[in-house]
């Protein structure tokens, strides 16, 4: 009887274990699986599992396939191109299985897609059916998928055959051209005061005098208020705190949020998520206000920035292209 017993256990717990979601670990730009090694497991089989060459896996784990392999083990299973999808569909004879990133505290969508492989933020958000651009710690996110095969792996029984429909048609289209194209009149339609409205030149007027909103081809919100919609939460933020007030430098991000409803966004360091903050222009005189959403991933092309602001918010403020100086206040 301890013989079946033993096996049962086994069994008992290997289910257990493939029935938790699969959390994606890295190291700088490596993406990676971890894997526990139990009973009559090797290279050979481990790597049927996860459709990953025995001839990668020991190297990426800093050993050989001569050394084989000990019983709670823990081995790195890189995820490559082979193996892992963010777009596209698997081979007849594979299946996809959802991979996970746990939310830490401060993360925001932008930092989690540039951490994998800047997968686009609206595909995270049609994976996981979020609404909304906000997170809660602690929550796992759909951020690709295993490619198994189908016959051989023993993960294949979590898989599924395709990505949703609507998550596939986010990779073949820019997520924020549809609505430049559309809306490029309305900020012609706010061009400053001083600008003589003339009856066929007011658009090179605009031009002219005013070159750096030539420089911004992109639509304001269409909601009324400029400001954006979450200026009276600003109010009560600041009704009892006198906020405080800080300048630098501002860049943006991509986000289809904001161009119809003025949510705006903002990504910033040191500052709780969800804190409402008010961003001035100087230079246009404008005024927007914006919700954080986590901290500004690390960088060289983030080095000296202040917040990085989303592009509906940027479009609105009517800034420049690359970097701005802007005045915060929270």
């Amino acid at each position: 009887m301890r013989p079946y017993l033993c096996l049962f256990l086994l069994f008992f717990v290997f289910t257990a274990v493939s029935a938790q979601n699969l959390d994606v670990q890295h190291d700088g730009d490596k993406l990676y699986l971890t894997h526990k090694v139990i009973a009559k497991e090797n290279w050979y089989s481990i790597g049927r599992m996860y459709n990953a060459s025995p001839k990668e896996l020991a190297p990426f784990n800093n050993t050989t396939l001569e050394k084989g392999l000990a019983i709670g083990q823990i081995l790195k299973i890189p995820l490559t191109p082979t193996n892992f999808l963010q777009s596209g569909q698997p081979a007849v004879d594979e299946v996809l299985v959802p991979l996970y990133h746990k939310v830490k505290e401060k993360e925001g969508l932008y930092r989690i897609s540039q951490t994998y492989h800047k997968v686009p933020t609206e595909q995270v958000k049609t994976w996981n059916k979020l609404k909304s651009d906000e997170l809660s710690v602690g929550a796992e996110l759909i951020i690709g998928y295993l490619a198994v095969k189908q016959e051989i792996s023993s993960l294949a029984k979590n898989g599924q055959r395709q990505m949703t429909s609507a998550a596939v048609a986010k990779t073949t289209a820019p997520p924020v051209t549809t609505p430049v194209v559309k809306e490029t009149t309305v900020p012609i339609k706010e061009t400053p005061a001083p600008v003589p409205p003339k009856d066929t030149n007011t658009k090179p007027a605009a031009v002219n005098n005013n070159p750096s909103v030539t420089t911004v081809n992109k639509p304001v919100a269409e909601s009324p208020g400029s400001e954006g919609a979450f200026a009276v939460l600003f109010a009560d933020q600041t009704k009892n705190n006198p906020p405080k007030t800080i300048s630098g430098q501002a860049a943006t991000f991509k986000s289809t949020s904001g161009w119809k409803d003025g949510k705006y966004y903002v990504l910033m360091n040191k500052v709780t998520p969800g804190t409402i903050v008010r961003v001035h222009s100087n230079s246009t005189n404008k005024t927007v206000y914006a919700k954080v959403l986590g901290e500004i991933p690390p960088g060289a092309e983030n080095e000296g920035l202040l917040i990085r602001l989303s592009n509906a918010a940027s479009a609105q403020l009517m800034t420049p292209e690359g970097k701005f100086e802007v005045q915060l206040q929270y």
